[in-house]
């Protein structure tokens, strides 16, 4: 056994970058290739059969009948146990995957369930992966997550980032592993050579096999160093950024008056389908400009596209800073005046403190891009809706 000993500050797995470019690759492709056809159902049952691309989304989603074609799946809670006949993107709190896939899987959610039986790869993120003894991964699995707990059997070969890891199951070929806590079971299998990360050599069984080599490289976690932060500056910056969000927020107030309020209304009215919408928009848009860079012809359209989305990235602030404004004008029974400026204001305090909070600020930061381009593409898609008929 080989053991090689370093300190690196404490980071993500290099598996969480491929995963989420795994993850914007494919549901960017399956969006484009629906042709902006979206079918939301909550159930498919046993007994029916949609041919092209599927779409669905709610709060309970059970996919039982048979998908012919790319499945997009969205809710708080999912569960797969149909056929698909393509590759499946599957996004909530709570996914439990099925039945027969017959493509690849990306998968995403706070706790998975992958109980499958597929061809294909698997990328899979969450807190908890769980892969039954039943479940068969065909060719690759990739994932990264809290906790994992390896089962099944995976054909060719698992790469995983945990803080504790369980395999019990079997790996066909090699094993690529970053891990706090590994171990393996009686009976686990790794037909090839198992290389990993820790700071603790793993619990290897007796009864478990690897068929190749052993390879630990020891790492020691220390926690970045902090620069120190001059205060005023920072206090300064966070002005300047409320007082930029204001002035825009009031310049287009003023041109088109009833632009906030329209955008605003979808958070108010299907908050979970704006934040679904804004995850598909947040990844689909950077790939259709680099579709549209790619061709010559293409490459106006694909810098103007470019330029309008990071102009939705930043007015995301602004229409979730308003929704707070409308919420609390109908919870408290607060009035507008002053053009709104003294409700919008405090909601765009808000939103510029909150990303500052240590661990939970880039999530929260996250949110609000996903509201805000959500409730932007569905006000524009109910008027383009609008005025077609």
């Amino acid at each position: 056994m080989n053991s090689r000993h370093h300190q690196i500050h404490r980071g993500r797995p290099f598996i969480l970058m491929t995963l989420f470019l795994a993850i914007m690759l494919f549901s960017g492709m399956a969006a484009a290739s629906a042709n902006g056809v979206n079918r939301e159902i909550d159930t498919l049952a046993a007994d029916q059969t949609i041919h092209g691309p599927g779409f669905f989304t709610g709060n309970l989603v059970r996919v039982d009948g048979t998908v012919e074609g790319t499945t997009f799946v969205s809710g708080q809670e999912v569960r797969i146990n149909g056929t698909i006949n393509g590759d499946l993107f599957a996004a909530a709190q709570t996914v439990t995957i099925g039945g027969k896939i017959n493509g690849n899987i990306y998968t995403a959610g706070q706790n998975l369930v992958l109980e499958t039986q597929t061809d294909g790869d698997v990328f899979a993120a969450g807190q908890t992966i769980k892969l039954p003894a039943h479940a068969v991964i065909g060719r690759d699995l990739m994932a990264a997550g809290q906790n994992i707990a390896l089962e099944g059997t995976v054909k060719r070969h698992f790469n995983g980032g945990a803080e504790e890891m369980v395999l019990g199951g079997t790996v066909g070929q090699d094993a690529f592993l970053e891990v706090n806590d590994l171990q393996l079971l009686p009976g686990a299998m790794i037909g090839g050579n198992l290389t990993y990360k820790s700071e603790q050599q793993a619990a290897i069984s007796p009864g478990a096999t690897v068929d190749g080599q052993i390879d630990w490289e020891q790492v020691d976690r220390q926690p970045p160093i902090q620069p120190q932060r001059d205060p005023y500056k920072m206090l300064w910056r966070i002005l300047l950024r409320i007082a930029g969000a204001l002035l825009v927020w009031f310049i287009i107030r003023i041109w088109w008056p009833d632009l906030w309020t329209n955008v605003s209304q979808s958070l108010i009215d299907h908050p979970l389908k704006t934040l679904g919408v804004g995850v598909l928009v947040l990844l689909v848009t950077p790939l259709l400009i680099i579709l549209l860079m790619v061709t010559v012809i293409g490459i106006p359209l694909g810098l103007i596209l470019g330029i309008l989305y990071g102009m939705t990235l930043y007015l995301s602030k602004i229409i979730v800073a308003v929704f707070l404004a409308k919420w609390a004008m109908q919870r408290f029974g607060w009035k507008e005046h002053h053009m709104g400026v003294w409700l919008v204001l405090p909601g765009l305090t808000i939103l510029v403190l909150l990303p500052l909070i240590p661990y939970a600020g880039m999530l929260i930061r996250l949110l609000i891009i996903l509201a805000g381009l959500g409730a932007l593409f569905l006000s524009k898609y109910k008027g383009a809706k609008e005025t077609v008929q």
